[in-house]
């Protein structure tokens, strides 16, 4: 590239166009994009760059990546005091998205770009020093917020432009380098931009991995606490011992959910974009499955670092978090679920700001009775009624309060093992789930509304039961000295008991089901 200087000497006015610019970038905090202006001024003095805008260390190492990158594509800057300002300065500013917006306010100022309007664009990228542009996390959340806040085009890495494409409305244009950035906007972005076609790529995703309802043998009274759960959204807890199915079970509650309509798929692409879970997929359309190990910590599970990234829990959005042997866990690591689980998003303070991150989710937890697992199976646990208390005691009142399902996995017999040809499949089960969704969509006049997550008021306006019923409730209520938390749960769970039978008044078999998955001690 030839560097005209001839501007050198003239007017003020000439001198301001070339040695003064800003372009539009953009950075995350928490699930949404936030727009940064990346101001660069060339002038006279010692040659210099610095940086400035309260920026994390990986912004501030971009002065070198982008100084070696403009060399090796064959320009040579010249001696002059670079400055880089990123504001708003108030906001501390991470990630890899600044090296390819501050490139371009360098060439833009050197005359080597030319096209001046570029106030409609949004520019991120991270820079090799060879001057490829390389892949960065939370494309899909910029493109689309970058819509929202009425930008025409953006330009981001070629590895990530089938995932910015799935966004109508603004165009997006992939770079593999330095050199093709500036040709694509010198010659005012002739080249057609990359759109995705979401209904092409959901018909060409037909990734399965082969779980099925119709593998359970036996355990009929679990898969009808699944299926309730399913259908209403609602937290369960299966307690069994060693090879009893727990885990079998929770690991196929995902297959009999409903599909996700395209609004929950761009929800869940933006979290998992973010954490850069994509890998090589530009959209998802399944419900999410997240199963951490028990020996998880707190900031992985609910999100954090110095700059918070999302958690299993927020990457289980509009899915399924299964956590397997919960008393393992740790307890403080199980106490942080508590006000997640009835706000259905995180709020993470930091002395940066606070950053929050949804966490609509279906929690299925598994755990043992005792150390051994084989309580009240006297012939086989040896554990002493200390032992089986202190183990269940792992599990806080607080988190035990707070799910919805308690249910006993009872051991298989020998008859049920040889039960498959007869077992239902995750494809009936899907269908009474869907049946019993669009019921609660039509009550509530809403797509995001279940029986699980009903206020106090929406109780009072849709759970109406029969006195029979009202009766179980209540003396359930007092024989087993519940909270007023557990009084509500039980009056949701079988409203969702009762649109599985169909049936508008919740009636006295309904409310004694929906009782009777509380009594697992």
């Amino acid at each position: 590239f030839y560097v005209d200087y001839s501007f050198m000497g003239k007017s003020p006015d000439v001198f301001k166009k070339y040695m003064f610019n800003k372009i539009y970038s953009a950075s995350i905090h928490g699930v949404n994009m936030f727009k940064v202006n990346v101001e660069v001024d060339i002038s006279d003095g010692l040659p210099n760059f610095d940086m400035v805008g309260l920026l994390n260390s990986e912004v501030k190492e971009s002065r070198e990546r982008v100084r070696t990158a403009i060399k090796n594509q064959g320009i040579l800057l010249p001696p002059k005091r670079i400055t880089v300002n990123l504001s708003p300065a108030n906001i501390r500013k991470g990630g890899n998205y600044f090296d390819l917006p501050i490139a371009v306010g360098i060439l833009k100022c050197l005359g080597i770009i030319y096209l001046e309007n570029l106030e409609d664009t949004i520019i991120v990228g991270e820079l090799s020093l060879n001057g490829s542009v390389n892949k960065t996390n939370g494309i899909l959340s910029v493109v689309h917020d970058s819509k929202k806040q009425g930008f025409k085009r953006c330009i981001v890495p070629f590895e990530n432009a089938m995932e910015g494409g799935v966004i109508d409305g603004v165009e997006v244009y992939g770079v593999k380098t330095l050199g093709e950035t500036i040709k694509l906007i010198n010659e005012n972005f002739t080249k057609s931009p990359v759109h995705t076609n979401i209904l092409e790529l959901s018909k060409t995703d037909e990734e399965n991995d082969g779980v099925d309802f119709a593998d359970v043998n036996g355990q009929e009274s679990v898969k009808r606490a699944a299926l309730v759960a399913a259908c209403g959204m609602h937290h369960i807890l299966l307690i069994g011992s060693p090879g009893s199915g727990k885990s079998m079970i929770a690991s196929r509650i995902s297959t009999i959910l409903p599909q996700p309509d395209i609004s929950e798929c761009l929800e869940i692409t933006k979290i998992h974009s973010i954490a850069g879970k994509l890998q090589d997929k530009s959209f998802i359309f399944k419900r999410p499955f997240r199963a951490p190990h028990h020996t998880i910590t707190k900031q992985a599970l609910i999100g954090g670092g110095a700059s918070p990234k999302p958690g299993e829990m927020s990457l289980a959005h509009r899915g399924v978090l299964f956590l397997d042997e919960l008393a393992e866990f740790k307890r403080d690591t199980i106490d942080v679920l508590r006000q997640p689980l009835e706000r259905e998003k995180i709020s993470i303070s930091r002395a940066s700001g606070m950053y929050q991150f949804p966490a609509k989710i279906m929690m299925v937890a598994a755990t043992n009775p005792c150390k051994c697992g084989y309580y009240p199976d006297r012939s086989r646990c040896m554990c002493s009624q200390t032992q089986v208390n202190n183990y269940l005691g792992r599990i806080s009142g607080p988190i035990l309060d707070r799910i919805d399902i308690c249910i006993n996995t009872p051991i298989l017999k020998l008859e049920d093992l040889s039960g498959k040809n007869t077992n239902l499949d995750s494809s009936y089960y899907r269908e009474m789930v869907e049946k019993g969704r669009e019921i609660q969509k039509y009550r509530y006049r809403r797509n995001d509304l279940y029986n699980s997550n009903l206020s106090t008021r929406e109780i009072e306006k849709y759970c109406k039961m029969t006195p029979d019923a009202k009766k179980i409730l209540d003396k359930g209520f007092e024989m087993f000295k519940m909270s007023g938390r557990a009084y509500y749960k039980i009056t949701k769970v079988a409203r969702t008991i009762a649109d599985l039978a169909g049936e508008d008044i919740i009636q006295e078999v309904h409310m004694a089901e929906a009782v009777g998955y509380r009594l697992w001690r």
